[in-house]
């Protein structure tokens, strides 16, 4: 081979290297976005424990949308003991486990602190590519102790639709009652303010169904709000709305009977009737239970020249209405 013929072999040889012989090579991988850092982070003391909160970023650092969260990693200091900021708590938004979501929020709690310690937190942002977002601003705060539970017992009065709750004041405390959903308690009491008063009145719910609620002790140490776990009760309202009163109630001998009628009462919740009659100044009830029908035979009139009849409704817990009209009849002339 010629010395020409190596040069031309090796001017090729150059060019595919520079040139890739023609093919494209794979384009340098973008910068992946950064979320923005998690807001609003801050804290409650609830339940006897810190409850950490903050707002979910909806943006990244450049603007766009924050589609791709992952998680967020939650990092606490002791600032009493001088450490560094160690990793707490990492979330995962696809295990739906160790948080709780309210509305666009994100609440963790806390219990391992101690009384006058100073504790620090901050919330770093995740995506699902591994892209670790902005620090959050720190929240800070000197751990008290909560209050005890309230102290003696609640009171618990059942009523048609609603829960009365009382209990023990204690001088220099406020309460917050709490009510227990599909066995679990929500994040915010019921009360809309914290009550100075022990007394709890819960209206609009369901009869017959079991209510659990919780009360808990507050104080406020420096304009912050402290509660302390509290104390559970059970309650089922009742119905105890009778119903209407049995109308146009007739009564009428016939042969050796007498038949008593009345119009049927079309409410939801009817059980049936009872049927009463009065001899003298005795009362006898006639049916033993409440009967669907709407009306009624006397076969055992007896010696009396007069009897009276009166009906009255029934409704399925039992509620018994007032009396109807009272019916006199002429048993013998």
């Amino acid at each position: 081979m010629s010395r020409k013929d190596i040069i031309l072999i090796l001017s090729i040889g150059i060019l595919c290297l520079v040139f890739s012989c023609g093919k494209k090579g794979n384009p340098l991988p973008k910068q992946q976005p950064v979320p923005a850092g998690a807001e609003t982070l801050s804290g409650e003391v609830k339940d006897g424990v810190l409850f950490l909160s903050f707002a979910m970023p909806i943006k990244n650092l450049d603007g766009s949308d924050a589609v791709d969260l992952a998680g967020f990693k939650i990092l606490k200091r002791c600032v009493t003991c001088e450490g560094a900021f160690e990793a707490f708590r990492e979330i995962r938004l696809e295990d739906e486990k160790g948080y709780t979501m309210a509305g666009n929020k994100i609440f963790i709690y806390d219990d391992d602190l101690y009384h006058g310690y100073t504790y620090s937190y901050m919330v770093k942002p995740f995506t699902t590519r591994g892209v670790l977002g902005e620090s959050s601003k720190i929240f800070t705060i000197r751990w008290e102790d909560p209050p005890t539970k309230p102290a003696g017992n609640v009171t618990v009065r059942e009523n048609d639709g609603r829960v009365e709750l009382s209990w023990h004041q204690e001088k220099g405390f406020f309460y917050n009652v709490y009510r227990s959903e599909n066995g679990f308690y929500q994040l915010f009491p019921i009360n809309k303010d914290p009550l100075s008063s022990p007394f709890f009145l819960d209206a609009g719910l369901k009869n017959g169904q079991k209510y659990v609620y919780e009360i808990r002790k507050v104080k406020v140490v420096e304009k912050r709000v402290l509660e302390g776990e509290g104390i559970r009760v059970e309650a089922t309202p009742k119905d105890l709305t009778p119903p209407a009163v049995p109308r146009g109630i007739k009564a009428e001998k016939r042969g050796s009977v007498v038949q008593i009628s009345w119009l049927e009462n079309k409410e939801d919740d009817m059980a049936g009737y009872n049927v009463y009659r009065v001899v003298g100044r005795l009362e006898q009830k006639l049916t033993k239970t409440p009967i669907k029908e709407t009306q009624f035979m006397d076969h055992n009139l007896g010696e009396h020249r007069f009897l009276s009849y009166y009906v009255k409704s029934v409704d399925i817990s039992g509620n018994e209405s007032e009396p109807s009209r009272e019916i006199i009849v002429i048993v013998k002339e």
